[in-house]
């Protein structure tokens, strides 16, 4: 495991920004991009959506100051799909941390939901444990205008998106405890 990671997000976490997208379907666009920015008091998740408010714009806004990306397996699909389609929107400087990669470093179950059970962080309704859920409920919203899949899109990925952060502080404290043990 990278342990700078580690150093680097003690440091630096009041300067986080969780990120998750959903696409249009496999390796396609993207349709809905969630950002949260872990803050005392309110929890306030930006989710910016394909043909409304997915700017470029919007985005840098959203990470401007941030200097650490929390993803869930980002390195690999988010990441890339995102400097893709907007290119340069994210901070040259900011440093990417891949709650996936730290969790597989681990021992750990990779799979999103799975992992959310066994640290213990809930989801707020049973819907939102269904896994590739999110391009069916796209297709259903861009194709019919369904607005109630569009609030199950958002709130599937709004949960995603938060849990990002109560998920990296229970795997680098999971870290710290492992590195203790060796030393």
């Amino acid at each position: 495991m990278d342990l700078s990671i580690l150093d680097l997000y003690d440091k630096l976490k009041h300067k986080a920004v969780c990120l998750d997208l959903e696409f249009t379907g496999m390796n396609k666009a993207i349709s809905l991009a969630g950002i949260y920015k872990p803050s005392n008091g309110v929890v306030k998740c930006e989710s910016y959506l394909r043909g409304k408010d997915l700017t470029k714009e919007n985005l840098k806004k959203s990470f401007k100051g941030s200097k650490i990306l929390i993803t869930f397996n980002g390195n690999s699909s988010d990441i890339p799909m995102l400097e893709k389609e907007f290119p340069g929107v994210l901070p040259k400087d900011i440093i990417s941390m891949d709650l996936y990669l730290i969790a597989k470093d681990l021992g750990l179950n990779t799979n999103l939901k799975v992992l959310e059970n066994t640290l213990g962080i809930d989801r707020l309704n049973e819907f939102t444990k269904r896994r590739r859920i999110a391009a069916k409920l796209w297709k259903k919203y861009s194709k019919k205008n369904n607005k109630k899949a569009l609030e199950l899109l958002i709130e599937y990925n709004k949960q995603d998106t938060i849990n990002l952060y109560p998920i990296a502080e229970k795997l680098v404290e999971i870290a710290h405890k492992k590195l203790k043990k060796k030393n």
